[in-house]
């Protein structure tokens, strides 16, 4: 298998886990939103690939961001919207890495022939990957629970 079809393979599998959580997926692009439910506030999740790939290594991240409509001057006319949630993703001071979140310090996942000796893409998805995943759901819940008191 390519390291690009199982780059494919994590993201479908994010996206499925993601979407227990509310989560869309932006067309087939790696962004993963979810609105407040009077859509003050949203949250991201970006599954970044690394600008360094070559071929047989392949690694990638995860961006996170729970963004207010106070926090969007600049970006979008006071409005949610996808171009606006992405923009903030670039925006170190509101957005983070969900390594610094689940690890401590900033964490690529790579993908490997000698990974993928070591383990079945099941099994390196579910011990890792996904564990993040909903870690960083549910960190991204809560924060939206704390922004959403701001508007009340």
């Amino acid at each position: 298998m390519e390291h690009t079809e199982i780059y494919d393979y994590f993201l479908s599998r994010v996206q499925a886990d993601l979407s227990k959580y509310g989560y869309s997926r932006s067309g087939k692009g790696t962004l993963f939103y979810r609105y407040s439910a009077d859509k003050k506030v949203a949250c991201a999740i970006e599954m970044q690939k690394s600008a360094f790939n070559y071929p047989g290594s392949t690694s990638f991240t995860f961006n996170l961001l729970c963004v207010g409509i106070f926090e969007l001057s600049g970006y979008s006319n006071g409005r949610l919207t996808v171009p606006a949630i992405r923009a903030c993703l670039q925006n170190a001071f509101i957005s983070k890495r969900i390594g610094s979140l689940c690890r401590g310090r900033d964490y690529w996942w790579k993908i490997t022939d000698e990974i993928l000796n070591m383990y079945r893409l099941e099994e390196y998805y579910d011990r890792f990957i996904q564990i993040d995943i909903k870690k960083s759901a549910e960190y991204l819940d809560e924060l939206a629970m704390k922004k959403g008191h701001i508007y009340r």
